[in-house]
């Protein structure tokens, strides 16, 4: 039984490690702003198109910001469920609010 505890907790460990080096991208006004977030969910660099944001009033940017990070992690949550899913065998896509 250790034995398994210790592949389990291994794979846990690596699945942590996918989860946190998984980079998704959710994108608001054309590509004017990009959020890239990880498998955890958190915000790794939000991105600006540098030709076009002086002509966006300071409130609309953070519209879209909003916008762009709820869109990347919902793109998240379902890659993050695809990964675990893979990675444990179990279909995770019939528990709702699990990520």
């Amino acid at each position: 039984m250790l034995g398994n505890m210790t592949k389990i907790f291994g794979q846990l460990q690596g699945l942590q490690q996918t989860l946190k080096d998984l980079a998704v991208e959710g994108s608001a006004g054309n590509g004017l702003v990009k959020v890239f977030v990880n498998g955890q969910q958190n915000i790794v660099s939000v991105h600006f198109d540098p030709e076009r944001i002086h002509s966006v009033e300071p409130a609309e940017v953070g519209s879209l910001v909003v916008e762009a990070y709820n869109q990347a992690q919902s793109e998240s949550k379902d890659k993050t469920k695809e990964v675990v899913s893979k990675t444990t065998g179990l279909n995770l896509s019939n528990l709702p609010g699990i990520f």
